[in-house]
């Protein structure tokens, strides 16, 4: 099973019709199971006309309705009157099958709960190898859990997975705060580390404070950076290449209803590793009609488990613009790439140009060291349509004498690239805060005038 960058090459090398006839198969089940154990999710596929197992192609799914963030809150919120626990009305497994539960942070509202029986752990464990052995993690390596552990589905649920694929597990948490993380990791000396591109960026400036030492003087050879977009873009991969002292960096995403993504070293998108446990499909952001997966397809991925226990994904639309890559990558892995260009909660649109504030990060970048690559995209009323031109505050490098010439270059590089008219603020370094936390890149000036 295991050859080389690959966990289960299976898995991870079908040709195109052995996938449609694995993910068929699965779709079947699946849905039966669903439809079975669920009142809320028999209503949906009934309502598409679909008898399970008569199910002829995937396609035929897409008459069943998205399930939405908003979905998943009304679900939890009727739950909790109707049957007395929050997890939703599209619980499948019956609560004493639920062997663990994780959240979001809920800041916004009441917290989205992803429900895990003993098998769907099992599911993430499988999952997850596939991903860490891609990145060169092996038994016995030590992976260090920088991402937040408390209710976090890539917290405890991540830290169990590393134990499963036979890895060492050191789930020091982002919550244990700059130092102790840092203490720790000096001690431990981990091969690997597991955070978002922006906690690492961050860990670049807070070592020589707190340890008296450089980031790169801890050894780490791996960097698994997921939960915001960035690792994907050459010029982040570059900086945190050559601060941690040449570690390789992988772009991730997953950690729950079985989905995996991540980048291998040729570095032409995530790959999806995991096409027999889950499926995808793109709609367009605005009309929600289905997008044609072909090479450099862009719209909102709509995830739909093929196995899974707790609380599965029947289309799912998390809200993340992705683009899909169908071409051949040299690595060997066959299926679906795709880059995540941002979530469609951020996006604006600047004279009919959709804007994301991670690649307006990304571009500013690539003038690393002369900016410290921090941006804050600024707007003075909500969104999505704000006026031109779009302000950007960027933090200048400490070296960084021309000032004027370096707005220019950004306004200039972004009108090229990105299409949009920019406005940019530059800001001594230091100026916008850091956090251990996913940075916020969309500052909402006129929800502090309404406070």
């Amino acid at each position: 099973m295991r050859e080389g960058i690959f966990w289960n090459k299976e898995a991870m090398t079908m040709d195109s019709r052995q996938r449609e006839r694995v993910q068929l198969e699965k779709m079947k089940k699946q849905l039966r199971y669903e439809y079975d154990t669920s009142p809320y999710f028999r209503e949906r596929i009934q309502s598409a006309g679909i008898v399970p197992e008569n199910l002829k192609s995937m396609e035929e799914i897409q008459a069943i309705p998205r399930f939405t963030k908003d979905d998943n809150r009304l679900c939890q919120e009727a739950s909790i009157k109707e049957l007395g626990h929050p997890y939703g009305l599209h619980l499948c497994a019956p609560l004493d099958k639920i062997a663990s539960v994780s959240a979001t942070s809920g800041t916004t509202g009441l917290p989205t709960f992803y429900a895990f029986t003993k098998r769907d752990h099992s599911v993430n464990g499988e999952a997850t190898a596939r991903k860490l052995w891609l990145a060169n993690v092996r038994p016995g390596d030590a992976v260090f859990l920088a991402f937040a552990l408390s209710m976090f589905v890539g917290g405890l649920p991540f830290a169990q997975a590393i134990e499963y694929m036979g890895a060492t597990a050191v789930p020091i948490g982002a919550e244990a705060g700059t130092r102790r993380l840092l203490e720790f990791a000096n001690l431990v000396r981990p091969k690997a580390m597991v955070l978002t591109p922006s906690f690492a960026e961050y860990l670049i400036d807070k070592c020589p404070e707190v340890l008296k030492k450089e980031i790169k003087d801890l050894g780490i050879k791996i960097l698994l950076c997921g939960g915001e977009s960035g690792a994907g873009d050459p010029a982040v991969r570059a900086r945190l290449t050559e601060a941690y002292g040449g570690a390789k960096v992988y772009d991730i995403m997953g950690g729950a209803y079985g989905f995996m993504a991540v980048s291998c070293d040729y570095h032409q998108g995530q790959h999806i590793i995991t096409p027999d446990y889950e499926y995808q499909e793109l709609v367009d952001p605005e009309t929600k009609e289905p997008v044609k997966i072909e090479n450099g397809a862009i719209g909102s991925m709509v995830h739909t488990s093929l196995e899974w226990e707790g609380a599965p994904c029947l289309r799912y639309d998390m809200g993340d613009i992705t683009q899909i890559f169908t071409s051949p990558c040299p690595c060997g892995i066959t299926g679906l790439r795709q880059k995540v260009l941002g979530r469609a909660d951020d996006m604006l649109i600047v004279k009919g140009i959709n804007v994301y504030p991670a690649a307006v990060k990304n571009i500013v970048m690539e003038f690393f060291p002369r900016t410290t690559g921090e941006i804050r995209v600024v707007i003075d009323q909500p969104g999505p349509k704000v006026p031109s031109p779009l302000k950007v505050s960027v933090e200048y490098g400490k070296s960084e004498q021309d000032l004027p010439k370096l707005k220019q270059e950004i306004e200039n590089r972004l009108a090229d690239v990105l299409r949009f008219k920019a406005d940019v603020r530059l800001l001594p370094d230091g100026t916008l805060e850091r956090t251990e936390k996913k940075t916020k890149l969309l500052e909402k000036r006129y929800e502090k005038k309404e406070a």
